[in-house]
């Protein structure tokens, strides 16, 4: 069945992709855990919510836990070997989508750090680079519409970009979901172009409306 904001079900023009898993059509909380998230997915017109699985080479089904583990030290002369290699599979628009992604041992350095701030300085969060690689490089087939390239980090679930020959895609795990064991981890995926129309509405809201929402202004 359908999920519909309401403020959208009147547009005959609106389309919002079915959600496969009828169980998760409800409201935003129960869906999205995360309410950062869920504020996030409420600015896009389109995104569907799928279930990634590991599979071989031949597509053949291996595991629903989607992390691939590879040593830090490998060397660049190993890269070519299979065990480098990972593949999974995605229903999404009810094609399959195929997978077939390499370790990029040179995507970050070893020496990185990141640096997260909500708010002042003090409050700022500062992680060294972990040491274990999980970015991977590699092409995604759609059967009937075409192949592309892919950028995927399997550090937690799936996250990154593709492109196919009719659209630039991301995908993100849902944050804070629990899953238990055999079962698989839900993602969403939408298109390039869906966030960078939320991103021009979001620009367009005037300053002052903006503020309105939970914040009051201090009295003279």
């Amino acid at each position: 069945m359908p999920c519909v904001p309401p403020s959208r079900a009147a547009s005959g023009s609106f389309w919002l992709l079915v959600l496969h898993v009828p169980a998760l059509c409800g409201t935003a909380g129960s869906l999205f855990p995360d309410g950062r998230q869920g504020q996030f997915i409420k600015t896009l017109q389109e995104y569907e919510v799928v279930d990634p699985a590991r599979v071989d080479a031949n597509g053949h089904f291996v595991s629903f836990n989607l992390h691939h583990h590879i040593s830090n030290t490998r060397k660049k002369r190993d890269l070519g070997k299979k065990e480098n290699a990972i593949y999974y599979k995605i229903n999404h628009k009810e094609k399959d989508l195929f997978f077939n992604l390499t370790i990029h041992m040179g995507f970050l350095s070893h020496n990185y750090v990141v640096e997260r701030r909500r708010g002042n300085y003090s409050r700022a969060r500062i992680a060294m680079h972990s040491g274990v690689p999980c970015h991977f490089i590699g092409t995604v087939l759609q059967p009937g519409s075409g192949s592309g390239t892919a950028a995927i980090s399997t550090c937690n679930g799936l996250t990154g970009y593709f492109h196919l020959p009719h659209g630039d895609y991301f995908i993100e795990p849902i944050k804070k979901h629990l899953q238990k064991k055999g079962t698989p981890q839900p993602h969403i995926i939408y298109e390039a172009n869906t966030l960078q129309n939320a991103l021009r509405r979001k620009r367009a809201i005037p300053v002052e409306e903006e503020q309105a929402c939970g914040v009051n202004g201090t009295a003279e």
